[in-house]
């Protein structure tokens, strides 16, 4: 009987991504040992449950970074493998016929707060607020300056968490930020957050009636740009005490697909937009630079930082229950034999 290593992704630029679209998986486990299998097998409220809080044995899973660290506040009994980092756009849309026209017209306006009460840590809401307390410090103001509202938005995320987009399959949709979206055009904000391509997305779909007033990426403290991410690779722990060999065969496919990605930026931004549920241009109008060749998977000191930086923001706004230890979390001997075992340098 092969061993089941259950899997799940967000739809976000990942390496998995590639390597399920180009087959890479599938032909590392071709000798039938490991059966590598969606966790949406299980059913959706089972699926949906383990991708926030990893309780599922023998899963994997790359993506956001507010579930796992928040599973692993809760003391999840999972191990860190690598993070990645890409620059995606930070948008902060008004409508194309508000008197808004710089950030800091936000004064005293009604600034969109997500409030999503079927999931079970609310990462859309984290990063908003994230969002907006960066984009505030970025132009010398606090939260004082603006109104928070509430926007109840009634999404379990079923169909966004680790969607199936390849070939023959049916076509995903990102709609991550519909909800606010109408709430802005309907006048009940001022303002909405909107973050990775769901910026140029929205303007795309609704260019008349949308503008954005300041993207994060252009912050000066590059503190400020990290939000949602670095995306992070984990495993379930048993995984590691038990086939360890296994762990390393699989980070072993994520650098193939880091490697297939960064090969070929337009196959990479077609996978990723069927990944992430929108259109090529939109990935291309988003992501900045070489996005394409920025999904290795890495411990080192920098994305170290970043996931610090990400840790202590959530720990101190009170989306965790207890700090998240790195050091204890993290498995860079795992990491580096891949990359030994693939004849690269680490990342």
């Amino acid at each position: 009987m092969p061993r089941t290593l259950w899997y799940t992704r967000c739809p976000v630029a990942t390496a998995t991504g590639v390597a399920l679209e180009t087959g890479l998986f599938d032909a590392e486990f071709a000798d039938g040992t490991v059966a590598f299998r969606n966790i949406k097998e299980l059913g959706r409220d089972k699926m949906l449950k383990s991708h926030f809080d990893h309780h599922l044995d023998d899963s994997v899973r790359e993506g956001g970074a507010v579930p796992p660290i928040w599973a692993r506040s809760r003391g999840a009994d999972t191990a860190l493998l690598g993070l990645t980092f890409v620059r995606d756009s930070l948008a902060f849309l008004v409508r194309a016929d508000s008197d808004i026209q710089r950030f800091t017209d936000l004064a005293g306006r009604r600034c969109s707060l997500p409030l999503h009460p079927k999931l079970l840590t609310d990462f859309m809401r984290a990063n908003t607020e994230r969002g907006f307390l960066c984009a505030l410090a970025e132009h010398g103001m606090t939260a004082a300056d603006v109104q928070f509202v509430d926007t109840v938005i009634d999404n379990d995320f079923k169909e966004a968490a680790n969607p199936d987009a390849g070939a023959g399959r049916k076509a995903f949709e990102a709609t991550m930020f519909d909800h606010e979206t109408r709430a802005l055009l309907d006048g009940r904000v001022d303002v909405v957050f909107t973050k990775n391509v769901q910026p140029a997305r929205l303007l795309r779909l609704f260019g008349d009636r949308l503008r954005c007033i300041y993207d994060l990426l252009d912050a000066r403290d590059p503190d400020h740009v990290i939000n949602g991410n670095p995306r992070i690779v984990t495993i379930s722990g048993n995984v590691v005490r038990v086939a360890p060999d296994l762990v390393t065969r699989y980070l072993q496919v994520l650098l193939r697909g880091a490697a297939r990605a960064a090969q070929d930026k337009a196959a990479t931004t077609r996978i990723w937009a069927a990944e992430i549920g929108v259109e090529p241009q939109d990935v291309a109008a988003s992501y900045r630079g070489e996005y394409h060749a920025t999904v290795w998977p890495s411990l080192n000191d920098a994305m170290r930082h970043r996931l610090r930086v990400q840790i202590d923001f959530l720990h101190r706004h009170g989306y965790l229950e207890r700090e998240v230890d790195i050091n204890a979390w993290a498995q860079p001997q795992v990491l580096a034999e891949a990359y030994r075992r693939e004849g690269l340098t680490a990342a």
